[in-house]
Order: C-alpha cells, then sequence, then structure tokens
C-alpha cells in the first residue's frame, strides 16, 4: 500500500492506520524519521510518541535513524529501494529503525548507530538485525561518482561489467555491521528486491516518483 511522502494525504493515512491496527498499535504511539539520506539519529522518548505517523510536518526533522529504549513507543522508515534495517538488543532492551539508502551508507549510517548502541550499553552479542527488502545488485547500476565511492569502501558490495557499475546494498550493509562484530547468526536478511519483485514492493528505480513507499515499524510492546 501507499504509506508516504505525501502525510497527510488522505490515502496514506487511511493505510497507515489500518497499518498500525494490524500490528495493534496505536499512531499516536509511532514515530516517523524525516529521511534526508544522511547519517544523523534521534534517541526517541515517549515524548516524541506520535511524531510524523500522520503528519509529516512532525517528522523528526533531518534524520535517517531512531533509537529508544522506551516501551510502547514504535519506530517507522518508509524505503522503496533503500534498505530499512530493524535492531533490537535482547538483553538491554533497546530497538533502532534505519533508513540506509546508497548515500547513508556511504556516510557511514550504520556505524553510527552501532557506535551509539554501544554507548548505551549495548554488547554486540545481543544485537539482533533484520534487513528487508530492498533493491538488488542486477537493477542497482550507478554513476561514476557513486561507483568510484563504493569500490573505496565496499570493494566486496561493488561490481563493474562494460563500464556499468552495480553496487550491492545489502551486502555493503552486512559489510559494516561484521566490521562492527556482530555475528553473522544475529543477521536475517530478506531475499527481496524491490524491482524484481515489484508489485508487491514498491521501487523508485522502477515507477518513478509515483513509486508507493513502504514501511517498516519495530518496538517493545509494555
Amino acid at each position: 500500500m501507499k504509506f508516504g511522502l505525501n502525510v497527510p494525504d488522505e490515502e496514506v493515512v487511511k493505510n497507515r492506520r489500518q497499518f498500525f491496527d494490524n500490528l495493534g498499535i496505536s499512531s499516536d504511539k509511532v514515530v516517523v524519521a524525516q529521511q534526508v539520506h544522511g547519517s544523523k539519529v534521534a534517541m526517541i522518548t515517549n515524548a516524541e510518541q506520535g511524531k510524523g505517523a500522520l503528519d509529516a510536518h512532525t517528522e523528526i526533522a533531518g534524520v535517517d535513524a531512531l533509537i529508544t529504549s522506551a516501551k510502547d513507543t514504535y519506530l517507522m522508515i518508509k524505503t522503496a529501494d533503500c534498505l530499512p534495517v530493524l535492531i533490537y538488543d535482547s538483553a538491554l532492551r533497546v530497538v533502532a529503525a534505519v533508513h540506509a539508502g546508497w548515500r547513508g551508507i556511504i556516510d557511514q549510517i550504520i556505524p553510527e548507530v552501532v557506535g551509539q548502541l554501544r554507548q548505551m550499553g549495548c554488547e554486540m552479542e545481543n544485537l539482533n538485525i533484520a534487513l528487508g527488502p530492498g533493491i538488488c545488485q542486477k537493477h542497482f547500476i550507478v554513476q561514476n561518482s557513486v561507483l568510484k565511492l563504493f569500490l573505496e569502501n565496499y570493494p566486496s558490495a561493488t561490481f563493474v561489467r562494460n563500464k556499468d557499475g552495480y553496487v550491492d546494498l545489502k551486502k555493503a550493509v552486512i559489510s559494516d555491521l561484521k566490521k562492527a562484530q556482530i555475528h553473522p547468526g544475529n543477521i536475517e536478511l530478506a531475499h527481496f528486491c524491490t524491482v524484481c519483485d515489484n508489485g508487491i514492493y514498491g521501487s523508485f528505480r522502477q515507477e518513478g516518483t509515483g513509486a508507493p513507499e513502504m514501511a517498516a515499524v519495530i518496538g517493545m510492546r509494555q
């Protein structure tokens, strides 16, 4: 369904309400990141509940990742080719939601989030991480300037053929997680591509600006 960009678009609000209802949560408990393709992270408390859930003007501005230890507070990000990355610390009881596009990955959003979790006292062996559907490598052809950045920073996630560069965003994120000493067994990967499986998932690359954005939510019930 269509979950953004234009909140309060009538259809978006209806879809979000239905989505939240299906999860058994209230929209006034949901917090949404504005998402600017950067690496800034916001720490969320109960005071921010409801921000951005049904009104884009109240989204947490300038950030692409949210972290909270508050119970009954739900973090939401939107994607349509970029990766949704959801993190749960099973010991300290902390959750994070990360919007990881190529700009954010190059800007080191994953190390930034993991670093902030460390500062909170999270142990890496307790982090459980899920990577949701995103564009696959064969469909993510990038310009030379972007190719150069990935060849320098994520060579194992980059492939060149006939002068075209192909980037594997999932492999790049997993590379950052492994560098942070996250156990591979704690990383769950959704093997779906927003272009290969377009129609089930929304894709800006395939559909343009009219693509339906998807939503990913994580939180801890009381």
